[in-house]
């Protein structure tokens, strides 16, 4: 029996000092204060969205569409997730478009990261954040879109354009605009 507990009493002693005690675990588990500041800046996305807008399509047309978008803290308010769903404003049965984006901020880098999933695709950039504004842009070899957004308390419009010339000259190909539901 004593050389059972004289095996076990360094094993919990040792035990004790690796595990975190409260004050440890209460640290480590703490956002880091520019983190969630940073998150913060973006508060005046979060709600539920609705209204209705345009893109112009590959072939050219104009296609108009109904839009909801849900934007909303998670994973202890240190992610924004923007849920996004299109539908066909002649056909409202019909989804045009179906989106997943998160949003977080490196302290490290100092920067926010842009991270959307839609049609198979995935996209990650580094945002630019304003007051009220949030845009963000997509390169490709053969041109670059960017996604303007612009915030009041209770709206959200939205416009993006493309450019093939290096960004000399931009042309409109989307738009919306949606009201504050929640």
């Amino acid at each position: 029996m004593k050389s059972l507990v004289r095996l076990l009493l360094p094993l919990a002693l040792l035990a004790a000092l690796l595990s975190p005690g409260p004050a440890t675990a209460a640290r480590t588990s703490a956002a880091p204060v520019g983190q969630a500041e940073a998150m913060r800046r973006l508060s005046f996305m979060i709600g539920t969205w609705a209204g209705a807008g345009w893109t112009v399509t590959p072939s050219g047309a104009r296609q108009e569409f109904l839009q909801t978008e849900r934007v909303r803290r998670q994973a202890g308010d240190l992610v924004i997730s923007v849920e996004g769903q299109g539908r066909d404003k002649a056909d409202p049965r019909t989804i045009v478009d179906s989106a997943l984006a998160v949003i977080n901020y490196s302290e490290a880098s100092g920067q926010y990261r842009w991270e959307a999933f839609s049609r198979g695709y995935v996209t990650t950039v580094v945002p630019v954040v304003g007051d009220d504004t949030f845009e963000w842009s997509l390169q490709t070899p053969a041109y670059t879109s960017r996604y303007t957004l612009t915030f009041t308390g209770t709206t959200w419009h939205e416009i993006g354009e493309t450019t093939v010339d290096g960004g000399q000259t931009w042309h409109q190909n989307f738009q919306m605009d949606l009201r504050r539901l929640s």
